[in-house]
């Protein structure tokens, strides 16, 4: 046994795995001992904003970068890298721009207001400028990747999860009303500003890269197929706060955008970090012996014994912790979370073994997967609301369409990671 504890710890996925997770689980402590205070210092709805606030820049943020920091690690050479981050840079502008312009155009030239969405408060002007900052972020994590710079990649999460929620608890008890929205700004360009400045040449070495065109033709299966695949993947799980907004009210929002907020913490710290790992190690196997199997089944088997015990716990507990450690007004958010863990099971043990698509360029075959994700979950919602007129019921049916689509997803990963075929 202890022979087998000292392999697991020489083993480089193990290692890579737990330094990009330190960080993430030294952020979410923070989170967890942050969130009773924050429970009781914002209002229910704060939370509803914050949740129709991070859908739409998670939706926006997709498109932002045509997906093609998933290509960062994909090239031999470093310069057709730093062209990749350039090209992203290029289209997160762009994106960012025309959505400021969106939102001026609607609110004070066709006088389009809304009751809970983004044109109803001036704090959503924010929302272009951080869909840009997410799209640089996700850039340079993905180079950092790319040189397995895990440490540094864990110091930036934890720097922008700390940062995010000592800004939020400052502006909080300054009883600044978008403080949990203007804490995700300052999260976020405290990441980028770490990256920057741990290799102060990146800057310089992107913005010198030329052809970018040929570049962005030579990878553009990505944002022909992971854009329209990871919009529906982020509309399956981002658009419930704005589908919920307009089926039943924002304070209903706020209960399953603190639910959310707490449940997905196993999610955050491990599948992120067991993704980015998996990914590296996947490409390295596949070039070597044409397949990954042996990884797969290895990294299956550790998402199962990581995610069932954290998940059954949550599962028979939820509604007496969030009652306890947020308050009895949180009790809704605690019956929510318990159906939420269920599909998050499987979410769990789904989300990092799909890097094989696109690695193995199967983008189409998930964009298909993740479209009809989307369209069951809306459907599955309005059918809660149509039939039995209860949010409850709409998560309850939700949760059975995502975790059929998450066990599709891991059979059809599977199938993909044993083909014989070299990069």
């Amino acid at each position: 046994m202890q022979e087998k504890f000292l392999r697991l710890f020489k083993d480089s996925f193990f290692r890579g795995v737990t330094t990009l997770a330190s960080g993430t689980i030294i952020g979410q402590i923070l989170v967890i001992l942050a969130s009773p205070f924050l429970s009781r210092i914002y209002p229910v709805e704060s939370f509803g904003n914050l949740a129709i606030f991070t859908s739409v820049t998670a939706f926006l943020a997709v498109v932002s970068t045509g997906r093609y920091e998933l290509a960062i690690g994909l090239p031999n050479s470093k310069e057709d890298s730093y062209k990749i981050i350039k090209l992203i840079v290029i289209i997160g502008f762009v994106v960012s721009f025309i959505y400021l312009l969106l939102i001026i155009i609607l609110k004070y030239i066709l006088n389009v207001l809304d009751k809970d969405l983004f044109l109803s408060q001036n704090i959503y002007y924010l929302a272009p400028f951080y869909i840009f900052s997410v799209a640089i972020f996700s850039a340079l994590n993905y180079w950092k990747q790319r040189q397995k710079a895990y440490k540094t990649i864990t110091i930036a999460t934890t720097l922008q999860i700390i940062s995010t929620t000592l800004t939020s608890l400052i502006l909080g008890f300054f009883n600044v009303k978008s403080g949990l929205i203007l804490s995700l700004m300052m999260g976020i360009l405290v990441g980028i500003l770490y990256h920057v400045l741990t290799e102060r040449t990146i800057v310089k070495s992107v913005i010198k890269q030329n052809e970018v065109k040929s570049i962005a033709l030579q990878y553009s299966s990505f944002p022909k197929y992971m854009t329209f695949s990871d919009l529906s993947l982020v509309a399956s799980q981002q658009f419930i706060p704005v589908i919920f907004s307009l089926l039943y009210s924002t304070t209903v929002v706020g209960f399953f955008s603190m639910a959310n907020r707490i449940i997905r913490i196993p999610n955050i710290v491990i599948t992120s970090a067991i993704s980015n790992v998996f990914r590296n190690e996947a490409i390295d196997a596949i070039r070597i012996n044409g397949n990954c199997k042996d990884l797969y089944f290895s990294t299956m088997r550790k998402l199962i014994f990581l995610s069932l015990p954290a998940y059954l716990f949550l599962f028979l507990t939820s509604k007496f912790l969030f009652s306890w450690i947020f308050g009895k007004q949180w009790y809704v958010a605690g019956e929510y979370s318990q159906v939420i863990s269920v599909f998050l099971f499987f979410e769990f043990i789904a989300t990092p073994l799909s890097s094989i698509y696109y690695i193995r360029g199967k983008q189409k075959l998930l964009m298909k997967l993740q479209l009809l994700n989307a369209v069951l979950g809306f459907i599955m919602i309005l059918a809660g609301y149509l039939i039995f007129s209860d949010a409850y019921m709409s998560l309850v049916f939700f949760t059975i369409s995502a975790s059929v689509f998450n066990i599709i997803l891991i059979f059809n990963s599977y199938k993909i990671s044993g083909s014989n075929n070299s990069l």
